[in-house]
């Protein structure tokens, strides 16, 4: 009798079976990494609530670890998060959050918050220290951190999109709402053109699209409209710190002389059209102070709509206005820009010669 012609060798046959053996070991190693791994995080963010670090206090109404194989989630059900001993007294809620990890690359974390959130935190700058409230509904709230070897701080991203909040201020009563196309974060550690760590220095980029800001009270001239806000600047003389409070954490920047480089500002809002750059920081009294040197476009519309609503006198815009112009032209600027000075000084803002603004503290 012959065999069929098909018939596979048993050689073959064999380096099936020990194939199918091998996947089977690798799945069950890697079942078993994947699950110890999971073990050994949810083990950590426990640890974490427990030691409060930082004054922090963390909970939640539920904790999961999901996400096999692909990747490790730790889910969260109502979480929270405070810190009542800082300054500021803030506390956070919400709806849902998400942490997951890649299981080859644990460096990478990647948050995601669910679609309602709730703030609270005390106003320093009134009297009362009233308690002010921020409830957001978002469309999509992430954050992206990459933990860099050998350096204080990672990359961090945050983006949000299809912002809507309402910020209920506790001494007024007042109500403002904002809703926003698109926010966006960008933080790194900052590197020399050799590619070496600047001590103290972080470059951020931070854009803001189609924002609109409703108030009881209107902002002045420029409205709340804002169609576009980029900025890309680098912070410096930030003192390593592991504050859970901003409000300490700019106190420690502001202390060892902290500045805020800013090398391109674009403004988009209202009758405002401007690209700008320069350095600013904190007075005495928590305002800001320095200077920016500004191209404003249709200069001439802004100023018309600072004298209609009784920001600037008349005759001191119009000498101003065409100074101004005079001054851009001599320097080959369009014949719609006008080239200023913009100037952060003892609590007011100067446009170019106009005082235009009384700066409240920041804190």
């Amino acid at each position: 009798m012959t065999e069929p012609m098909n018939a596979p060798k048993n050689g073959t046959g064999r380096g099936i079976v020990w194939l199918g053996l091998a996947l089977a070991v690798l799945v069950a190693l890697y079942t078993a990494y994947w699950f110890y791994a999971a073990g050994e995080i949810r083990a950590r963010v426990e640890q974490f609530q427990a030691a409060g670090e930082q004054g922090l206090v963390t909970g939640w109404e539920s904790f999961a670890m999901r996400g096999y194989p692909y990747r490790f989630e730790a889910d969260f059900r109502r979480p929270s998060a405070s810190a009542p001993d800082a300054p500021e007294e803030w506390s956070w809620e919400g709806s849902r959050a998400s942490i997951s990890l890649l299981p080859y690359n644990l460096r990478h974390a990647v948050l995601t918050l669910g679609d309602e959130n709730r703030f609270t935190y005390r106003d320093l700058r009134t009297n009362s220290r009233a308690r002010n409230e921020l409830q957001t509904r978002t469309q999509q709230a992430r954050a992206s951190y990459v933990d860099l070897k050998d350096m204080p701080f990672g990359r961090l991203a945050i983006d949000v999109e299809g912002v809507e909040a309402q910020h209920f201020l506790g001494e007024s009563g007042m109500t403002e709402t904002l809703t926003a196309r698109r926010l966006q974060l960008h933080a790194r550690p900052s590197l020399n053109d050799i590619e070496e760590l600047i001590p103290a220095s972080y470059d951020m980029a931070v854009q803001a699209e189609n924002v609109v800001v409703e108030r009881t009270v209107p902002l002045p001239v420029l409205g709340g409209n804002i169609e576009l806000l980029m900025a890309q600047t680098r912070l410096r003389n930030l003192p390593e710190t592991r504050h859970a409070s901003i409000v300490e954490l700019l106190r420690a920047w502001q202390a060892a002389g902290g500045t805020l480089a800013i090398s391109d500002l674009i403004v988009k809002w209202g009758p405002l059209d401007l690209t700008a750059s320069g350095e600013l920081s904190l007075d005495a009294r928590n305002r800001l102070a320095g200077r920016l040197d500004a191209r404003v476009s249709d200069f001439e519309k802004l100023v018309e709509t600072m004298v209609r609503e009784g920001v600037v006198k008349e005759e001191e815009a119009r000498i101003a206005l065409a100074g101004l112009v005079l001054i851009s032209q001599f320097q080959g600027r369009r014949s719609n820009e006008v080239q200023l000075p913009i100037i952060f000084r003892e609590g007011r803002l100067f446009l170019g010669p106009l005082a235009v603004a009384e700066l409240r503290p920041i804190y």
